[in-house]
């Protein structure tokens, strides 16, 4: 895995992430696999970045919440053979999730 700063992958600008946003590309769905916690932003422009590898990529949610980060966390480090994250996506930007029982 080739990582770039704080993020799995090289960084966007805010602006680039939310160009990906607005785009028409469908929304898909998938089941993360892993998760990586950015605890800090690198620079100071940048979105503190929650990535999720979902169908063999990394997506990202910028600015997440405390309550999801912990949910996140929960479902990967505490709770992995009963607890699952499903992701809704837009090419590499996360729409929405659920911490749901498998």
């Amino acid at each position: 895995m080739e990582e770039s700063g704080t993020s799995p992958v090289a960084s966007a600008s805010k602006s680039e992430r939310a160009e990906e946003i607005v785009t028409a590309v469908p929304v898909k769905t998938g089941v993360a696999t892993k998760y990586w916690l950015e605890l800090k932003q690198y620079f100071p422009l940048m979105a503190r970045s929650l990535w999720l590898w979902v169908d063999d990529e990394w997506r990202h949610l910028d600015d997440p919440d405390p309550g999801t980060q912990d949910s996140v966390q929960d479902a990967f480090c505490q709770c992995p053979d009963h607890l699952e994250v499903a992701v809704w996506y837009r090419g590499k930007v996360i729409v929405g999730l659920v911490v749901r029982s498998k």
